[in-house]
C-alpha cells in the first residue's frame, strides 16, 4: 500500500531556465507564473529563464522563484493525476510552499509573505556579518559540542540544518564560522562553504524576522487538507492555531531536516516525492533511506506518474472502518464503568455494526455517514480521555486511509 510523503524544496536548489520547459508543457504553469507576476509586480518568468544575470541567486528573487515553480508542479500533477498525499515537508522556504499547496495558506497571501521573506533576508547579507558552511563526515553531537565551545554571547556559531545523518550545516558570525570549520576538518569533516553572506536560521536573523513576522499577522491560515510537518519541532502542525507560531519561530531555529523525514517515516509513508527545482532533497533521501522510493519532479517525471496511478488504483478505507480502527487503538484512562460502557462500548458498537453492512452489503458511504462515525469518534476520544496530541493522530491517519482532506476530518470542534 502507498503512503505518500512531499517533499519541498528550498533555496539554493534554483537554476537559470528552470521555468522554461515547465511553463512549454503545462498551461497551468503559464497561468501561475502570470499570476505571480501580477502580485510581484516584476516578470517572474524573465527571472527564472534569463541567463548572464544574477538576479535568481539573489535571495529577494530566488525564493517567490522557487515557491512558484513548486507551487506550479504540484497543481500541474494535481490536476493530471491523483495526489493524495499524508504527509507533506519543505525545507526552509519549502515550508511555507508545502503550507500553500496543502491549503493552509491561500497563494495569493502566501507569495506576499515569501516576497517579504525574501526581501529582509537579504537585507541582513548585505551586512556580511555571517556566512555558513556545510559539513560532511562529522557526528552531529561532535559539531555541536564544537559549536558550543565556540560560541560566546556576542560571537555564536552553532548548527542551522540538521539535513541527515551525513550532513550538517552551521552558521554564525563569519569568524566563528571560519574556526569551527577548521576544527572540524581537522576532526576529519569536510567542509562546503554556502553561497550566502547571512547566518540564516539563527538568533541573528531577528531584524529580518521581526518584519516577517509582522507581515504574518495579515495571512489567513486555514487547517488544510493534508498535515504539515514544521521545521521547528519536526512534528505535524496539530491545527491552523499552532502555524502561525511556528512560521514565528522558523526563521530562528534550526531546520530539523532529518527529523522530519523520520517523523513521516514513522507515520508509514513509503514513498517520498520532491516538488522543486533540481533533486537535493531526494538524493538525501536515497542516500539515508535506500529501502524509500523516493522521486523528483525534476528528475523521474515518469516514473512519479505512474506511482500516483497506483495510488489512484489503491482501494482506501472507509471513514467507518478507519474510526473504528483508531477507536480500538486508542488506550483509555477513564475508570468510571458506566462513562465507559455508554460513551465507548455503546458507539464502538455502533461503528462495528456499520461497518459490517458496508462490508456485507457494499454499501456507499454517504457523506452523512462520515460525519456520524466522526463524531462518534469524536464520543469516544472525549471519554477515553484521549489527549490532544492522541486525536490529533487519529485524524492525520484518518485522513492518509481514506483520503479525505484532513480539513474534512478535522471539523472546528473536534480538537479543543
Amino acid at each position: 500500500m502507498i503512503k505518500l510523503g512531499i517533499m519541498f524544496s528550498g533555496q539554493g536548489s534554483q537554476y537559470a531556465g528552470m521555468g522554461r520547459s515547465l511553463a512549454a508543457k503545462s498551461a497551468i504553469a503559464r497561468r501561475i507564473f502570470d499570476q505571480a507576476s501580477n502580485i510581484l509586480g516584476y516578470d517572474l518568468t524573465a527571472v527564472m529563464n534569463e541567463t548572464g544575470s544574477d538576479r535568481l541567486e539573489q535571495t529577494e528573487y530566488a525564493q517567490p522563484a522557487i515557491f512558484a515553480y513548486s507551487y506550479a508542479w504540484y497543481q500541474m500533477l494535481v490536476e493530471e493525476t491523483f495526489l493524495a498525499p499524508a504527509f507533506g515537508a519543505g525545507h526552509s522556504l519549502g515550508e511555507l510552499t508545502a503550507l500553500a499547496c496543502a491549503e493552509v495558506l491561500p497563494f495569493e497571501e502566501a507569495l506576499r509573505l515569501i516576497q517579504k521573506r525574501g526581501t529582509c533576508m537579504q537585507r541582513a547579507t548585505e551586512s556580511g556579518f555571517g556566512r555558513m558552511a556545510a559539513i560532511k563526515g562529522v557526528h552531529v553531537s561532535v559539531i555541536e559540542e564544537v559549536c558550543a565551545r565556540l560560541s560566546d554571547p556576542e560571537r555564536l556559531v552553532q548548527i542551522s540544518n540538521y539535513n541527515s545523518a551525513d550532513q550538517t550545516v552551521i552558521s554564525g558570525e563569519s569568524q566563528q564560522v571560519q574556526h569551527a570549520v577548521d576544527l572540524l576538518v581537522k576532526l576529519g569533516g569536510t567542509a562546503y562553504p554556502l553561497h550566502v553572506s547571512a547566518p540564516f536560521h539563527t538568533p541573528y536573523m531577528n531584524s529580518a524576522n521581526a518584519e516577517f513576522t509582522a507581515a504574518l499577522q495579515h495571512v489567513n491560515v486555514a487547517n488544510g487538507s493534508w498535515p504539515v510537518i514544521s521545521n521547528v519541532d519536526a512534528q505535524p502542525y496539530r491545527d491552523k492555531k499552532y502555524v502561525r507560531a511556528g512560521l514565528q519561530s522558523h526563521m530562528l531555529h534550526p531546520v530539523r531536516w532529518s527529523e522530519s523525514i523520520a517523523c513521516m517515516l514513522r507515520q508509514g509513508v513509503n514513498v517520498l516525492i520532491e516538488i522543486g527545482p533540481r533533486a537535493a532533497l531526494r538524493n538525501t533521501i536515497r542516500q539515508a533511506y535506500p529501502h524509500i522510493r523516493s522521486f523528483s519532479v525534476d528528475h523521474d517525471y515518469d516514473e512519479i506518474i505512474e506511482i500516483l496511478r497506483d495510488l489512484q488504483q489503491q482501494s482506501r478505507s472507509t471513514v467507518t472502518a478507519a474510526c473504528l480502527s483508531m477507536a480500538q487503538l486508542i488506550p483509555n484512562r477513564n475508570s468510571i464503568m458506566d462513562e465507559y460502557t455508554s460513551g465507548v462500548v455503546h458507539a464502538c458498537q455502533q461503528l462495528t455494526n456499520r461497518n459490517l453492512h458496508m462490508q456485507q452489503e457494499g454499501w456507499h458511504e454517504t457523506e452523512e455517514e462520515r460525519r456520524e462515525a466522526l463524531q462518534l469518534l469524536q464520543g469516544i476520544l472525549r471519554t477515553k480521555k484521549a489527549t490532544e496530541e492522541e486525536a490529533w493522530n487519529c485524524y492525520m491517519q484518518i485522513s492518509a486511509e481514506t483520503g479525505l482532506p484532513l480539513s474534512a476530518v478535522i471539523q472546528e470542534h473536534a480538537v479543543k
